[in-house]
């Protein structure tokens, strides 16, 4: 006869299972909308359809070259660059002239692009395809966030780079601990958990942390601690000589996959248990040890293997449940990692500054005494300053302060500071696109906080096709090549419709053409704009706008008379 207060009974009769994992209000965030349409064309042709509004005049900027003013002019028709569509263009089936996307990528690594040591096949080529190399010609701003680690970005990248033929630079990975980067001015001493001998400590050292603790050192300080481990001569050598009776650890930083569960869990459990996080100390009140950190919370991953291995979220999961067996309080965990918020705020400022220097790259940027600078896109003076010559007007700019995350995009303004500075905004990216194989994380992330972020899961990794996935998709594919293929496709169709929304069929549709050298000024200019009569605008019947003739732009006849009315607009230091 079954006792009642067996376990099996009391599975039955217990209230909903709750999981250690789950409990960080994730599945209750709404995410957030954008007020405002992020445009669909590429950051670069929102240069090149724009470039009236800001650049520099030839007239002026390039012959007198000392002249500060002249350099910074400031356009007092910026307002019409709200909406790139006010520009005429010949309309299109296909836009394949080399550009930058609008939009973007995201990728975990393991079971997406890796599996285990091995390479998934199709990775290579997706990665190609993103950097131009797709009938379309369009190349796509990518960055890796995964939940992986023990090792430094800059080692991560090499691997990727060599393993898939294309070049990946440390900017572009987010492991698991790296946000943990924004503590090193909050705790002076942590003890670093994971990975392989001293690579997690040489990679918190390198974040910029100042007193490095390995549980090795507390091994080699008093093997008692955990009686059945004898470190190895690799370990010895590893280890650090440190009196830990009089060492306060502050934080608990587990960076990677624990190597010795045993342990590692002992340790980790009785600093928690501590006094001011000292070994050998016991608080009855369970309230004085440090705090603890998790990389990430995966449970289970994707190797070489044909079932899924037990992660950081498992051993989070065991010091969780044996911490509240010791004192019945509930363990209070911070996380990193796929699916956390702060991961997110990450992932999009890291993603922010890589478009911004993807975009960088595609412009033509040249010093002021170059004798073809009148063919650049960015102008760099003497003081190294670089001054817009080719306009960066985007649609919409993006607030990009972590502490305002309710999804307000301003309209795009040409501000100007100290100087004279001319400072424009790159807005989001018109969709991000995710590409995992776990939905507990990866699909659970991009689910969770942005409506403009695309989850897609792929079959390659965690997920197992034929389940039902507990966190929905918004695409599910065989692989991470699928995903680009889909995406490229996709987002062509959104500028392609933009893109002819106010094109032209052929040379017949009437517009009207404007000089926007006679339209911009700047204070020094003003007096005399004022006493120079006003150049009439002229209609042409048929208006072709070639590349030579980079200070006109075709604008629709219906806004000729807004023109008219803004064109004499002062602009005031």
């Amino acid at each position: 006869m079954t006792n009642s207060t067996s376990p099996a009974v009391q599975a039955v009769q217990s209230p909903q299972f709750q999981s250690y994992l789950n409990n960080d209000g994730i599945d209750e965030l709404t995410p957030i909308s954008r007020k405002h349409r992020v445009s669909n064309l590429s950051l670069s042709d929102l240069n090149q359809w724009q470039n009236g509004l800001t650049k520099l005049s030839s007239s002026t900027s390039l012959s007198n070259k000392s002249s500060s003013s002249n350099l910074k002019k400031v356009d007092s028709l910026a307002k019409l660059s709200r909406n790139s569509s006010i520009i005429r263009r010949k309309k299109k089936t296909v836009i394949d002239h080399p550009r930058v996307a609008s939009y973007a990528f995201c990728f975990d690594i393991d079971g997406v692009i890796l599996r285990g040591p091995d390479t998934i096949p199709e990775a290579s080529k997706a990665l190609k395809m993103l950097g131009g190399e797709n009938k379309y010609n369009i190349t796509v701003p990518s960055i890796f966030v995964t939940n992986g680690g023990g090792k430094p970005e800059s080692a991560r990248a090499t691997d990727l780079s060599k393993r898939l033929g294309v070049n990946i630079t440390p900017e572009q990975i987010i492991q698991g601990h790296t946000p943990m980067k924004d503590l090193v001015n909050v705790y002076s001493s942590v003890l670093v958990v994971g990975g392989v001998g001293n690579v997690c400590r040489n990679v918190a050292e390198s974040y910029g942390f100042k007193n490095v603790y390995t549980p090795l050192d507390i091994l080699k300080w008093n093997p008692a601690v955990t009686p059945y481990h004898d470190l190895t001569e690799e370990e010895k050598v590893a280890a650090r000589a440190v009196d830990f009776s009089k060492i306060s650890i502050e934080a608990i930083l587990v960076f990677a996959d624990s190597r010795n569960w045993a342990a590692d869990q002992q340790i980790i459990l009785e600093l928690l248990l501590s006094k001011n996080g000292v070994m050998g100390t016991e608080c009855t009140t369970y309230d004085e040890g440090p705090s603890i950190y998790f990389a990430h919370s995966d449970f289970i991953w994707a190797t070489n293997y044909k079932l899924s291995r037990y992660g950081m979220g498992a051993l989070q999961v065991s010091i969780a449940a044996l911490y509240r067996e010791h004192t019945g309080h509930e363990l209070k965990v911070n996380r990193f990692g796929k699916p956390q918020k702060g991961t997110f705020k990450f992932a999009n400022k890291v993603l922010a500054h890589w478009r911004q220097g993807v975009l960088d790259d595609h412009l033509k940027k040249l010093s002021i005494d170059d004798p073809n600078s009148h063919e650049a896109d960015i102008l760099i003076n003497e003081q190294g300053e670089e001054i817009i010559n080719q306009a960066k007007l985007e649609s919409y700019n993006y607030d990009s302060d972590e502490d305002s995350s309710e999804g307000e995009f301003k309209e795009p303004l040409a501000v100007v500071g100290k100087e004279d500075k001319i400072t424009l905004e790159l807005p989001p990216a018109s969709t991000v696109y995710f590409v995992g194989d776990t939905p507990e994380s990866d699909i659970r992330f991009a689910n969770s906080h942005d409506s403009s972020w695309h989850s897609i899961l792929v079959k390659t990794g965690v997920y197992k096709d034929g389940t039902v996935p507990k966190y929905t998709p918004k695409y599910l594919c065989e692989n991470v090549l699928e995903a680009v293929k889909y995406a490229i496709e996709r987002e062509h169709e959104k500028e392609l419709l933009e893109w002819n929304e106010t094109a032209v069929e052929d040379d017949d549709d009437k517009s009207i053409r404007i000089n926007f050298s006679d339209l911009m000024m700047t204070p020094s200019s003003t007096v005399e704009k004022e006493k120079t009569p006003v150049p009439a605008i002229v209609k042409r019947p048929h208006p072709v706008v070639v590349a030579q003739d980079l200070e006109e732009l075709e604008v629709p006849s219906l806004l000729s008379q807004e023109i008219e009315k803004v064109k004499d607009v002062k602009v005031t230091k």
